[in-house]
């Protein structure tokens, strides 16, 4: 369930807001017959407020990501800051229990963030990737809070240095 990319294209004349800003921040998620899907919820509440931001910290899932990342299993740590850092990664999603417990790797963890829609697969390369700016944020502040990502978060925010100290 969510917009397709005309429909947001259609709100975004509507709202007079412009929609490459609106692409980077909510698209990414994808479906054989729908190129681009994007949520519904995020899209509203940047047209009403005018504001490109992160509507998830207002959900329950937002707050099951952290209990989540902080499993750690085989270097878990090490990909969410890959995934971070714009990497796609692969991915086993043949072994998941469809369950919210019933955890033994880190492709468990990646699939289940799948499913909770933080992550976007890709059929294809059987990858991951994080699908917006939007969830981006959200994986972004959540390593800032956890402990066991300082020195992860660390690294990213000197990368974003380096990054931006290279285009100036």
């Amino acid at each position: 369930v969510g917009f397709t990319e005309q429909e947001v294209k259609n709100l975004c004349s509507e709202y007079q807001i412009d929609f490459s800003k609106m692409k980077l921040w909510y698209d990414g998620y994808s479906f054989p017959n729908a190129k681009s899907i994007y949520n519904p919820n995020s899209v509203m509440k940047a047209l009403r407020n005018d504001d490109f931001d992160s509507y998830w910290t207002q959900t329950s899932a937002a707050e099951s990501l952290m209990e989540y990342i902080s499993l750690d299993y085989d270097g878990l740590s090490k990909t969410i800051a890959e995934l971070i850092g714009g990497i796609e990664v692969e991915v086993d999603t043949s072994g998941f229990s469809n369950d919210l417990v019933t955890f033994r790797e880190k492709d468990d963890v990646l699939t289940l963030l799948i499913h909770l829609g933080y992550l976007a697969y890709d059929k294809e390369t059987e990858k991951v990737h994080i699908p917006n700016e939007e969830i981006k944020m959200e994986f972004r502040n959540i390593v800032e809070d956890n402990e066991k990502y300082s020195g992860v978060y660390n690294l990213i925010s000197k990368s974003y240095d380096l990054l931006n100290d290279i285009w100036s």
